[in-house]
């Protein structure tokens, strides 16, 4: 990890352009410790262990800014350790980087991203499921441009390079593989409330198990602010998928009516498949708090080389009680099955509930107590997997570093 602080370095150097131009530079540095019972780390229907745990997660947020360029980003650390087993431990590292140019009617960009984690993070956060906890090293590339034909239409083209290695992949769930993908979309501020916007992208994974996929999907929709409390969105569309997969079967070799060997064969299986995908989110805001639903279906590719639909539920609000004191509350409800029959294990449905209590202690420290429960059932195996998660969180913000010249 010593390249990283050179790296953050270099991007920076290069978003400010190193000119004698003026600049801003922040960083703001926080220091969390966390200390947490979990009664199924695994979330495992069966050997269920159950542990505590303790993480140091130091973390910071940079930006540098000019008057046309500028680069923002977050390099976080987590040192987890477990009481009950020690092949829990884990150190996890994560970098994004964002650089910007703006031209006269254009902007540049770059997304940039480096993580070293666990299966048990990832997974959940991308599909809501979990499916074997493994080391993931994922890295991301994604260039974007965005044009303006005037005021109110402008086009966006976007291309994205990832590529996810697992530790002791098991070769049917976890796959390494590699992505491609490019969007372009067109948008248009109907008026001061409303904007809608048609979309148009697709994806390529090749993967080590001999399973490749491609997606397209073309969505559009709008979004629409109802008054200065309530706004409200709905993106519809349909995508299209094939999957290639190279299989290997025998044929039995007879002589005489009996088996004397067999003949290995490998065929080229193809498979296509349509399906809907949206995107629709309802948001109040309240004089001390907001609270959004969100449903979405979407297709990711990134998991086993093949693409997993996910359809979500989501629920999320917040209540200041004081100026100290709040609270949060998410519910989810998860879905995902594959594509295709190629792997028959992925058909998988999440239920969460998450509430949680934050208290400012000080304008610099600020303590956090949480409950997750989730449930995950296996349409391929009989019995759930249930988890209880006790969290504990005090963290310092450390005060503002900022710099111009």
């Amino acid at each position: 990890m010593r390249v990283l602080p050179s790296l953050i370095a270099s991007l920076l150097l290069a978003a400010s352009g190193q000119t004698a131009r003026a600049a801003e530079w922040k960083i703001d540095p926080t220091l969390r410790f966390n200390t947490r019972y979990d009664d199924n780390v695994r979330l495992s229907i069966a050997n269920e262990v159950s542990s505590a745990s303790a993480t140091f997660s130091p973390s910071v947020v940079f930006s540098v800014t000019t008057p046309e360029s500028g680069a923002s980003g977050t390099l976080g650390f987590d040192f987890r350790r477990f009481e009950a087993d020690s092949d829990l431990n884990d150190d996890n590292s994560r970098l994004t980087a964002n650089l910007f140019h703006t031209l006269q009617r254009a902007s540049l960009g770059l997304n940039l991203a480096f993580i070293n984690d666990t299966t048990l993070d990832s997974q959940l956060d991308t599909t809501g499921v979990v499916f074997n906890r493994r080391r993931r090293q994922f890295i991301k590339a994604s260039p974007n441009l965005n044009y303006a034909f005037d005021v109110r239409t402008n086009v966006s083209l976007n291309y994205t390079y990832s590529n996810t290695r697992f530790n002791n992949a098991d070769g049917i769930t976890l796959v390494d593989s590699s992505t491609n993908a490019a969007q372009v979309s067109l948008n248009r501020v109907l008026n001061n409330r409303s904007t809608a916007s048609i979309t148009l992208s697709g994806s390529k994974t090749n993967s080590d198990n001999n399973v490749d996929s491609t997606t397209i999907n073309l969505q559009s929709g709008a979004s629409y602010q109802l008054n200065e409390t309530w706004s409200t969105s709905l993106f519809f569309g349909a995508r299209r998928s094939e999957i290639n997969s190279s299989r290997n079967s025998s044929i039995d070799i007879l002589s005489g009516g009996t088996k004397i060997g067999e003949f290995a064969l490998t065929r080229d299986v193809t498979s296509n498949t349509n399906g809907l995908t949206f995107n629709a989110s309802v948001s109040k805001t309240f004089l001390r708090g907001n609270i959004t639903l969100l449903a979405t279906r979407s297709v990711s590719n990134d998991i086993n080389g093949q693409p997993i639909e996910t359809t979500s539920l989501r629920q999320t609000m917040l209540y200041r009680f004081s100026e100290t004191l709040s609270g949060n509350l998410e519910l989810a409800y998860t879905t995902t099955k594959a594509d295709s029959d190629f792997v028959g294990n992925l058909d998988q449905t999440s239920y969460q509930v998450a509430p949680a209590v934050t208290w400012n202690l000080s304008n610099f420290w600020r303590l956090t107590g949480s409950y997750h429960y989730r449930k995950q059932t296996f349409d391929h195996a009989s019995g759930d997997a249930t988890q209880n998660v006790f969290d504990l969180v005090l963290a310092y913000q450390w005060p503002r570093i900022s710099v111009s010249r």
